[in-house]
This record gives C-alpha cells, structure tokens and sequence, in this order.
C-alpha cells in the first residue's frame, strides 16, 4: 500500500479561505481490468496472485464505508480495457449480450458510477460495445469518439452525490463531471473495426470543449478519465501535461500502461511532484485488478462559491482481499464454460516451446507463430507481383516476464496443443496484415525494438539487461532475416549485418513484411505504414492461422534458422530476469555463457549473460 498526502497549490480563495467551507471527494478507479472478474489464468489453469475483481468488491466496499465515516462523497470509476481481456473475452464476445452477462453483472452490482472506454474494448466492435453499455446501470464514456455507430456511448457524464452529514457539518450535495479520452493511435489500431462507422478525435480539442461546456451545466468537480499512461505527461513538448493542466480538470485517472501511480517519491519528476499529473491529483491502479485507486480530495469554497482543490491524498490498495463470493457464483457457469473451452485440443506439438529466453535469443514460440503467419499471407499473395518479393514476418513477444511477474512465461510440453496454449503464445487475436515496406522501414522498426535494452556499459556485470518495467510486446523479432542488436551502442544504431536470403538488405530493397492491424497502425510506438502500404487484410486472425497450419502441416519445428543474436561492440555482462523454472534450459543460450545469480524480490530468475 503507498499513499501521499500533497498539498495542492490552487487558485487563490479570498481572504477568508481559511474559513471556507471545506468537503471531502473520495475518487475510486479501477483500470484496465482485461475481464479479470475471478483473477484466474486460464492459460495455465491455475487461480492467480489475486482474485481480480472479485477480490477488489470488498475493498470497494470498505473504502467506501470509510468515506461513509468521514463524511466525505465517494464515487467509483473504470478507466477503460474492461472488456477485452484472454480466453473470457475472446469467449463472452461471441456470446448474446443480456443482463446475465458475466461483466454487466458485475459492474452493475458493485455500483460503478461511470465507465470510461479504452482502446481494446473496441476490439470485439462497436456493436458489442453498444451491447453491453445498453445493459450498464451506469454511462459508459468516450468523449473522442464520434460516430452514430456509438450512439449509447456518452460524451460526457454529471454525477450527483452527497457529501454526507458529519458531526457539525452538513450534507453537501455535488455535482461531478466525468471525461474520458481514448489514446492517440486507437482509430489506427482498430480500423478493422471503426473505418466507415466512428472516428476518434483529438483528445486535446475535445477535452477545451468538454470542461467549459461541463461547468455550464453545472458541474462543481471535474474528472478526466484518460486511457494514457503517465509517460505521455511527460513528453518534451509538454502537449499532454498540457491536458491535465486545463483550466477546470480536478483530478485525473490514468490507464493503458499497466503501470501504478502515484511513484515512490524518490521516483518523481520535478514537474511531478508525488500523486500529481500537471498539477492536479492523479492515480493510475495498475491493471487486471492488481490495485484498486482512492483518491481523496479537499474541496473548499471560494468567495465566488465554486469548489476548489486545496489538498489531497492518493493511495494504490493491493488486492489481498478474499473474493467476493457473490460476484463468483454469477460468473461461475461461464467460468466453468470457459475453463473446458481452453482444454479442447487443437492439434499436436512434436517439440517443447517455450519462451524464458525471449529477449536474449530467438524462440520457438515465435517461431512457430511466423510460420502460421507467414502460411496464410503466402496463399493471400500468390500469383501477384509481390509474391516474388522477400517475405518479412513480425512476431512480438508475449507472455514473457515484464509486470505480469515471473510466472508470465510459455511453456508448452510435446502433445496435445491445447486451445490454452493457443492464447498463451497469443492473447491478442489479432488480424494478419500484409504490408509493401522498404528496407529502411524494416531497420526502423528494428531499431524501434530495440529500444527495449538498456545501453549497457563494459565494466557494469550487474546492469540490467532491459530498462524496468518493460512491457514484453514492445520487443520483436522479423523473421525471414539476419541481423545483430548490439544493446552496447546508443539507441537508433543497435542493427548491424541486416540481411535477407539475396544478400545485405539495403535501403530501398522493397519487402513484403507480415504482421497484424495494431503494429501496422503504430502500436507500441513503431512506426505506423499509411493505407497505401497495405496489401493485405486478411480476415483470418492470428488464432485461425494457428490452427489451420496444425490441420495442415502440423506443429513441427521450424525450419528457419535464428534470424537475430545478441552482439556487442565491446565485452559486457548483463542481467536477463526469467522464470526460476527456466532452470533446466540454460543449455539453449550456451553461447552466452549464462550465470545464474539468485532470485530477485520479484521472483525472477536473474541470470547474468556474457556478451
């Protein structure tokens, strides 16, 4: 548990403000839930750290008795990325919608007081989006995104609460308004799914809009819900700390990173000082249900008698709660459903793959997702002009340490392949993209990668091998190439000795790379390819390819040899963090010399590479 009590520098109050009337907000969020109602992996069926959800009801419910006691008003916010969310998602969206949905039961009996949209929960399409806000007890939010195929959900919302009595102090009754902007990129990354139906606008004008036009109708306290992560408030334009720092904005909830804030204090920027974004509250509860947000918030009344921050507190609960056992029975059926859906076999797998190694050497795991990949844009591309070009496959890392901990590895034995194993090598059921790219966008895109390394220095053996807190997805390899990342040389100059099978791959070499909607409209921060680039949408998505090539040509070993290896320019060490139960393949990254050197807080395997 981590809290900070900040005093917040607001407009002046009169020279009476030390005795202004003074209310208490009590601000909970949740964000970036991905479907954990139970917290259960059915990837590995196994129940997780937590109990999701289910876990955070009771919490949910005390923090609101306390505000209850303190006098203080309380709502309960969601910052967006509910509905997607594994093998419950992916399951749910192919279900009717109806007041027993599994989610909508859930929000509706926990209370939630609005819901903000973010980026995956256009995944499944608006249609489904629709479904489900039209089932909500309460306005589901998303104020850049336009288009009557979104017609149920609100651009804006007021609340009304009550403050309620406390000793001498009387009720007071708030009205609070309740913004939420979808990130930079979203039109992109689901175009699949918004071309010709919605759009989403930029964030920045919309949210100089919303505020006045909320404060005309009345609201006393505003909220932005934005599905960004903290970074972006710290770009060096400063564009998006412009954001918060809107004239009007009391309090901010962030998400999409999958990252906590407030930081420890040591951590913050000095234009950031602990539990505030541009000068205004903040808090972002980490995702899948890890934490849940309280942000209380001092209101005080000027002589124009408007309510202004003038202190407050954040503070990031750990779920360690029992789960509620009402929100599990709702589900259980579906959950039960879902569990024997993830045994079904769908093929058979003649080696181990695994992926402990993901950013020290290339996997099976990709691997075997290239060749999926590549199967189905190669029946695409036959008989046309680029089918004699070299063929480029992306496959990203997934599942493979990072903030998920270090039991979010893949491992899977020689057998049956199950449809569990299917969403551990890929959690995003992504569509497959053909694009027409040129040989400098590939050295882009691998340069792009990788910036996931530190820049590791000679006479440091116990650097980090990645910056903290990386997220797995950000890393990837391209097959249908060779090259060499050396993380000893400054960022944007890693690749060297880039080749395809004709030889060196030059600058204006035009290839045909693979991969899927969300890294072709610049996801992950890559650089995004505009509509003429693309030559292919398949309508068959990452899962089907998976199990057309096990009816076809099966799970066997890859051919291709490792397209990529760790070398740098000058002798230095640096530590990989893996899964302790990776124990047993050191062997396969022998030409590292790996040295294992204990097992961190986190629970990682930290073994220590010569480079």
């Amino acid at each position: 548990m981590t809290a900070f009590d900040t005093a917040f520098s607001a407009p002046p109050l009169g020279p009476d403000d030390h005795r202004a009337p003074t209310v208490g907000l009590r601000i909970l969020a949740t964000t970036d839930l991905h479907l954990q109602l139970h917290g259960y992996d059915y990837n590995a069926n196994t129940q997780g750290r937590h109990f999701g959800l289910a876990g955070l009801a009771p919490q949910i419910r005390e923090a609101r008795a306390e505000a209850q006691r303190k006098g203080m008003a309380c709502l309960l916010f969601d910052n967006g990325d509910v509905l997607q969310g594994g093998a419950l998602g992916a399951f749910l969206a192919a279900q009717p919608v109806t007041d027993k949905h599994p989610l909508v039961q859930a929000l509706n009996t926990i209370g939630y007081d609005a819901i903000g949209v973010g980026n995956h929960d256009l995944d499944f399409g608006l249609p489904y989006l629709n479904a489900i806000a039209d089932h909500l007890e309460m306005p589901m939010i998303a104020s850049n995104l336009r288009g009557s195929a979104a017609s149920t959900i609100q651009r804006s919302a007021i609340i009304n609460v009550t403050a309620p009595s406390c000793g001498s102090n009387p009720a007071v009754p708030l009205k609070v308004g309740a913004i939420s902007i979808l990130p930079r990129g979203t039109d992109q990354w689901n175009a699949n799914v918004l071309s010709g139906h919605a759009t989403v606008q930029d964030y920045h004008k919309i949210i100089h809009r919303a505020v006045p036009a909320l404060r005309s109708a009345g609201a006393d306290v505003i909220v932005l819900l934005a599905h960004l992560g903290s970074a972006e408030f710290h770009s060096e334009t400063g564009a998006n700390l412009a954001i918060a720092s809107i004239p009007g904005i009391d309090a901010v909830v962030l998400g999409h990173t999958h990252e906590t804030f407030p930081p420890s204090p040591s951590a913050c920027d000095q234009n950031s000082p602990a539990g505030r974004i541009g000068g205004r509250p903040a808090i972002m509860p980490g995702h899948h249900g890890s934490h849940l947000g309280v942000l209380d918030i001092t209101l005080q009344s000027g002589t124009d008698h408007r309510w202004r921050v003038c202190a407050h507190q954040a503070e990031l609960r750990e779920n360690k709660s029992a789960p509620c056992k009402n929100l599990l029975s709702a589900s259980a059926q579906m959950h039960g459903l879902v569990r024997r859906h993830q045994e079904e076999p769908i093929g058979q797998l003649d080696h181990r793959v695994h992926n402990y190694f993901s950013f020290a050497a290339p996997t099976q795991t990709c691997a075997l997702l290239a060749k999926a990949k590549r199967a189905a844009i190669t029946d695409q591309l036959r008989g046309s002009a680029n089918a004699e070009l070299p063929l480029v496959v992306a496959v990203s890392a997934q599942t493979a340490g990072g903030r998920n901990g270090a039991e979010n590895f893949v491992d899977i034995a020689p057998g049956p392949f199950l449809r569990r194993d299917l969403t551990a090598l890929c959690p995003h059921d992504n569509e497959i993209w053909a694009l027409r790219a040129t040989g400098r966008d590939i050295r882009g895109w691998l340069e792009h990668a990788a910036t996931v390394f530190r820049t590791l220095q000679p006479d440091k053996p116990d650097q980090m091998l990645l910056h903290p807190g990386t997220a797995p997805f950000h890393f990837l390899t391209m097959f249908g190439l060779h090259y060499a990342i050396d993380p000893a040389k400054p960022v944007g100059n890693r690749i060297s000795k880039l080749r395809c099978d004709h030889g060196p791959l030059l600058a204006s070499d035009a290839v045909v790379l693979v991969t899927d909607q969300f890294r072709a409209g610049g996801g992950g921060g890559y650089p995004a390819f505009d509509a003429q680039s693309v030559l292919v949408r398949h309508d068959v998505s990452l899962h089907s390819a998976v199990e057309n090539m096990t009816s076809h040509d099966g799970l066997a070993r890859d051919p291709w040899k490792r397209p990529w290896a760790l070398k740098t320019s000058v002798p230095a060490k640096a530590i990989l963090q893996t899964a302790p139960r990776a124990k047993p393949y050191l062997h396969e990254i022998a030409h590292l010399n790996p040295t294992e050197c204990g097992i961190s807080e986190e629970g990682f395997l930290q073994i220590r590479l010569s480079l």
